[in-house]
């Protein structure tokens, strides 16, 4: 068959008769519902929040000029404990995962995907993270993936 004019074709069949706004939606929908399997660790503390964060109170409130916060997650047997610091760059991330396999951890951002270097006792440090939302993966001691909720920092 003639490849150019197939091309053409699909081309004017895109713009005449493209996927609705509900086919997005349920490509959308579908795409987020890939990891059934998996378990979600939920937020269980911002350091931001001034009613309930989930932390012990050390100050009277948080101090948004040190530009500095803590947030933790939990669910599927794992524990995540993150501090953000603001850079020059970007946000500066410290954490701690308690729970997980041996194995590979991922930051997801605006930035993408990146793999982080974990060491033995769970802890890491990615710098450069772009403002947006974030979200963390891991695989839990049993063997379940876990990802965080997305978290906009």
């Amino acid at each position: 068959m003639d490849e150019p004019l197939l091309t053409a074709l699909r081309r004017i069949a895109a713009e005449i008769d493209g996927p609705t706004s509900a086919v997005y939606a349920a490509a959308r929908a579908a795409y987020l519902t890939r990891n059934l399997d998996g378990e979600i660790a939920v937020l269980i503390g911002d350091s931001r929040s001034a009613v309930d964060s989930g932390f012990a109170v050390v100050r009277s409130g948080p101090d948004e000029a040190q530009g500095r916060w803590l947030l933790s997650f939990s669910g599927g047997g794992v524990q995540i404990d993150i501090e953000v610091e603001e850079e020059p760059a970007g946000l500066r991330l410290i954490g701690q995962f308690t729970g997980t396999a041996d194995g590979e951890c991922w930051l997801d951002s605006a930035g993408g995907r990146r793999l982080l270097d974990v060491d033995e006792l769970g802890r890491f440090l990615v710098r450069d993270v772009p403002h947006g939302p974030v979200r963390l993966r891991c695989t839990s001691s049993d063997g379940a993936p876990v990802t965080t909720a997305r978290v906009t920092i």
